[in-house]
């Protein structure tokens, strides 16, 4: 065999290699995505602004939106939410009446289900405001995520949402449950 057909079967497998490896991570990066990473779940024209805070000690990590609009895991879903599991024992969780763990946008989200607003208001708040305050007090930052090896943190959650009757905690940041949010369109 010459050098030049040597050569040329070299160049032919190498094309069938970079296709399979650009089609495998297409496929991946499908299959792991909402199709839209951004924060507002690609609704920025029909975006609602928060209408507070939960209080200024978590301005950064949290707001309250669509306060007299009652949500179920449902209409999560028909957002863009995807459904990992609904847990069982929420005894851990005052007032909460589901709980579900999912993702949006690549983003780890956990959304409580309260009967009222004024439950996830108050009881959903305040829980929510410790469970993300446990990461800050072990040492984490706002947008640090303790998952590594050694680590101690429990939680991952770094912001929340009181949405209506429901708590959504996020994973990094309150953007991503403004996004999710404003993908419900308050319904």
């Amino acid at each position: 065999m010459t050098h030049a057909a040597r050569n040329l079967t070299h160049l032919k497998h190498s094309r069938w290699l970079l296709l399979a490896l650009l089609t495998g991570a297409l496929a991946l990066a499908m299959a792991c995505g909402s199709g839209d990473d951004s924060a507002d779940g690609g609704n920025s024209g029909a975006a609602a602004e928060p209408t507070a805070e939960v209080d200024d000690g978590l301005s950064e990590v949290s707001r309250v939106m669509f306060t007299d609009k009652t949500f179920t895991a449902d209409d999560f879903t028909a957002a863009g939410w995807k459904q990992s599991k609904q847990y069982d024992d929420i005894s851990t969780v005052p007032e909460a009446t589901e709980v579900y763990f999912g993702f949006f946008g690549a983003k780890d989200i956990e959304i409580r289900v309260y009967a009222s607003h004024d439950s996830a208001a108050n009881a959903g708040a305040t829980d929510a405001a410790e469970d993300i305050d446990q990461s800050f007090r072990e040492g984490g930052q706002v947008g640090a995520s303790n998952r590594g090896a050694g680590s101690r943190a429990v939680t991952k959650f770094k912001a929340f949402t009181v949405l209506g009757n429901t708590v959504i905690l996020c994973e990094l940041s309150v953007d991503v449950c403004v996004g999710l949010a404003n993908a419900t369109g308050g319904q």
